[in-house]
């Protein structure tokens, strides 16, 4: 009989008891999970695993978590939730800017917890269902190779990671027409926005940042001032 595919969850705390409880609730509900103590083991497992998913802390004891989240979003797509006792607003600003998708605080509820886990891992299921469904797609210099879930510049592959690749889909598929921030975030993450506009704007200017939009010609990603994002040939 075939295995049911496990997603896989890299928790990075230095504090063993949290971790200790968090991995065994994970590991009840039928996830494969990790653990980090610290910044350097993370990265180690990073590599080494592909994380379907990150649950972050902040302090750690040789590093941060924002400089892991930013180091990870840049060859990874996989949700990242930071877990930390650092409540003001301005570190969540900084979590969710840096490309994090959730931000909890200690003490939290166990069932929330949980809860956010299994939404974030739907939620990138449908991503990855939702682009390859379809073929090749062809606007000048980019062309875009959905069931690889690749974009091509000319013929240098910009190597978009899949939440990218998927932004850059639905603004092509809807040439000259405005997206509005709200619409971009519910048909690529599947969810309302909320207060996770900084993860859009930090994807939207990774994503921008690919395809080097300096140095292209005939197609452009241009953000309306107060309404949104649309892609047009120039």
């Amino acid at each position: 009989m075939e295995q049911l595919y496990k997603p896989l969850i890299l928790i990075v705390e230095d504090d063993e008891d949290t971790a200790l409880l968090n991995k065994r609730m994970l590991t009840r509900r039928g996830y494969d999970v990790h653990v980090a103590s610290n910044a350097f083991e993370a990265r180690a497992l990073a590599s080494e695993l592909k994380p379907d998913l990150f649950v972050l802390d902040i302090v750690l004891p040789d590093g941060d978590g924002l400089t892991l989240c930013n180091e990870f979003r840049e060859r990874s797509d996989a949700p990242i939730l930071f877990l930390t006792g650092k409540k003001s607003t301005e570190d969540r600003i900084a979590g969710l800017s840096e490309g994090g998708d959730y931000y909890l605080t200690k003490p939290y509820d166990a069932d929330e917890f949980l809860a956010i886990i299994n939404r974030l891992v739907q939620r990138t299921q449908q991503v990855n269902k939702k682009i390859s469904e379809a073929s090749i797609i062809t606007r000048g210099s980019l062309t875009l190779n959905i069931p690889l879930r690749s974009a091509l510049v000319g013929e240098e592959d910009v190597g978009l990671s899949s939440t990218q690749f998927a932004l850059l889909l639905h603004l092509v598929q809807n040439e000259d027409m405005v997206q509005t921030s709200e619409e971009l975030f519910q048909s690529v993450w599947n969810t309302p926005m909320g207060g996770n506009s900084g993860a859009l704007r930090a994807q939207m200017a990774r994503l921008k940042k690919r395809l080097g939009e300096d140095d292209t010609d005939d197609f452009s990603i241009q953000y309306v001032h107060g309404k949104g994002y649309k892609f047009t040939m120039t």
